[in-house]
């Protein structure tokens, strides 16, 4: 087996999801499912069995980040810092830019199941892979959304054979990377929310200990202690409000 193509698998993932489809690809913090399109995004959301109060994520790139996200000079240095400096994978919640053209491709329904108070989600700095498949995708401001590719409540998965048959009988393609660079952490990424002045850890995740280090030490800010996997196995420290589109589509689901 040689190298990867990595460009190649990423044109090839692109034009499924181009085409409709939807796809499980591998990122540095556990393989994630997704999708362009909403119906698509909603098929996703069923099969995973997740509640109203889960949005769906951005499957983002530093070059989505800073055109799309605001944020002020001290939040830009400090992501900055952690995912180009640090090489270190982040979950950035931030005001966004309602104008941008990829927003603007995302359709209401969507987008209310995507938007936290007047901010996006997106993943930076999840790896080679990510990076070249947002780069096409971005390039013709196509909205790329989904989550871990995992049932509610079963934890990231690492490897594809780790990965639920349920999700895999709806994906129609997936690329196999293998075991993922971050698998020791046994969580996703870590979300930090900067909508607000500072910085609030939504999430705690991969590479926590580094981060919450990093932002004492260079920026005197604060973040909670992880109290460990026993106690919070996902990491949640916070979570949202129900999303009446998701509660609607949930309700027929439930009682068929």
């Amino acid at each position: 087996m040689a190298r990867p193509d990595v460009k190649a698998d990423a044109q090839r993932v692109f034009e499924v999801l181009k085409a409709g489809g939807i796809a499980i690809c591998p990122a540095d913090v556990g393989y994630a499912v997704m999708a362009t399109n909403a119906k698509s995004l909603e098929k996703i959301f069923l099969t995973k069995q997740r509640g109203a109060h889960k949005r769906h994520a951005g499957i983002g790139s530093y070059a989505i980040h800073k055109e799309v996200h605001i944020v002020s000079p001290m939040q830009r240095e400090i992501i900055d810092h952690l995912s180009q400096d640090l090489d270190i994978p982040v979950g950035v919640i931030a005001r966004y830019d309602h104008s941008h053209p990829m927003v603007r491709n995302i359709d209401p329904v969507t987008l209310e199941a995507f938007d936290v108070n007047g901010s996006l989600s997106l993943l930076v700095n999840a790896g080679a892979f990510q990076d070249a498949l947002t780069s096409l995708t971005f390039a013709e401001n196509i909205p790329l959304l989904g989550s871990s590719a995992n049932l509610s409540g079963t934890g990231t998965k690492y490897r594809v054979d780790d990965i639920n048959k349920e999700l895999l009988d709806i994906t129609d393609i997936v690329i196999d990377y293998g075991l993922l660079k971050w698998w020791v952490h046994g969580r996703s990424s870590t979300l930090l929310d900067f909508s607000g002045p500072s910085v609030e850890t939504i999430r705690i995740g991969a590479c926590y200990d580094v981060i919450k280090d990093v932002l004492k030490r260079r920026w005197n800010i604060d973040l909670p202690a992880d109290p460990g996997m026993e106690s919070l196995r996902f990491g949640h420290l916070r979570n949202l409000e129900p999303v009446q589109s998701l509660q609607n589509l949930i309700t027929p689901a439930q009682s068929s």
